[in-house]
């Protein structure tokens, strides 16, 4: 309502107007990634048969972003994205990622998010949009998209901190459309504490409060969030804690996340999975390994549990001029309701294992010729099981990413 009362001064000019300002500013991210050889099947014989990955040039990242400030308590933020925009087809990439007003109604302690926003959970979903600025190329698994263990945006944040010093006690709660199927009220909570900018320690949790369903139909790709494409209904929960310390050039970080789910699946959609390539255990799993599979024949009752968490591990040191940042990190992830195929609605890590679990070490390097420009590159190890024997195979990944900032206005 106070932001309705500001809008005559904002568009006449009058003397009232109150202070504001902008920034504008975005980031550009070029990737090129090559996967080995991985498996595709199984021969006559029973052996596992492999086929080749061709290597992949694109345009991961490309986000323009405007952020200001009206009077004392008054934010905006403004985000638009081409993910995937290496291809010719960027117009149909463009997309809002966040749009949202903030009103502070009680200083640090009380803050109103309304619109579309991250929410803040764990370390990186607020902020992997700002690839220059981390250490590794790929998100923690739980971010990747195309396996996520809950949405990232959601559309209600009250947020606020209680500070003395360099000790810092932040939450937040939120709300929004998320996955909801009618009426229910889902709702996110992380809190966190902060010892200036060397510990930061937090937990967060999320409940679809309710049934949530799909956001995408059997065959329209990976869901947006934690509903598998062939669920009629799934009420389930996110929890887990993190931790962040930075001394000394070093950068350790930690998450670990369970999801439970209570689901109930689909038949219909569950018999569209028959073209989806599955293994036969997977076949097994939804009821489609009998001769000539029905709606019958697929267990609709599932409750099952994703898992996963990971640890990085980073030094920074200059040499020249230059900044170096040598990491390593350990991924893992387990999802036995997925599957292979991502067009189908699954992804191609998990999916392709025989019981949805995978484990992804990782070696990098960070290079800064200049604080806005990070050159990235790693190798990663995928394991898993796959046709009752473990496999391993690797992938190399290079990034290119540049921030860029036109001079601020008002500040």
């Amino acid at each position: 309502m106070a932001a309705f009362f500001l809008l005559p001064a904002l568009l006449l000019g009058s003397p009232a107007t109150p202070q504001t300002s902008f920034r504008l500013h975005g980031f550009i991210d070029a990737y090129w990634e090559k996967v080995a050889d991985t498996p595709a099947g199984v021969d006559a014989d029973g052996r596992t048969v492999f086929e080749k990955n061709p290597h992949e040039f694109d345009v991961a990242n490309v986000h323009v972003m405007l952020q200001g400030s009206v009077g004392q308590g008054y934010r905006y933020y403004l985000n638009l994205a081409a993910p995937g925009s290496g291809g010719s087809d960027i117009d149909e990439h463009v997309r809002v990622r966040n749009a949202w007003v903030e009103v502070a109604l009680a200083q640090d302690y009380l803050n109103l998010r309304w619109g579309k926003t991250y929410r803040r959970f764990g370390l990186y979903n607020e902020i992997l949009d700002a690839v220059p600025t981390f250490i590794g190329i790929e998100p923690p698994e739980l971010f990747d998209k195309d396996h996520l263990m809950l949405t990232r945006t959601t559309n209600l944040m009250v947020h606020g901190q209680w500070s003395a010093g360099e000790h810092a006690l932040a939450y937040a709660l939120m709300t929004g459309n998320d996955e909801r199927a009618g009426d229910e009220l889902p709702l996110g909570v992380d809190l966190h504490y902060d010892w200036g900018t060397t510990l930061r320690v937090g937990s967060s949790f999320y409940t679809t409060n309710g049934d949530a369903g799909p956001t995408r139909a059997v065959g329209g790709g990976s869901p947006h969030g934690g509903v598998a494409n062939w669920m009629a209904s799934d009420d389930y929960l996110v929890y887990g804690g993190y931790a962040q310390l930075q001394l000394s050039g070093f950068l350790f970080e930690t998450e670990w996340w369970w999801a439970s789910h209570r689901a109930r699946r689909d038949p219909a959609a569950v018999l569209r999975l028959l073209d989806a390539g599955l293994n036969s255990r997977q076949l097994e799993r939804f009821g489609l390994d009998g001769p000539n599979p029905t709606a019958a024949d697929v267990p609709v009752a599932v409750d099952y549990v994703v898992a996963t968490r990971y640890v990085r591990l980073g030094y920074a040191f200059s040499a020249g001029g230059v900044e170096f940042t040598p990491y390593a990190q350990g991924d893992f992830y387990r999802n036995r309701e997925t599957i292979q195929s991502k067009r189908f609605g699954g992804d191609n890590e998990a999916g392709l294992s025989d019981d949805g679990v995978f484990g992804k070490p990782t070696l990098g390097l960070v290079v800064r010729p200049v604080p806005a420009v990070a050159f990235k590159i790693d190798g990663s190890t995928h394991i898993q099981t796959f046709n009752g024997e473990t496999i391993a195979y690797p992938e190399v990944r290079t990034s290119l990413s540049y921030f860029w900032q036109l001079p601020p206005v008002g500040e």
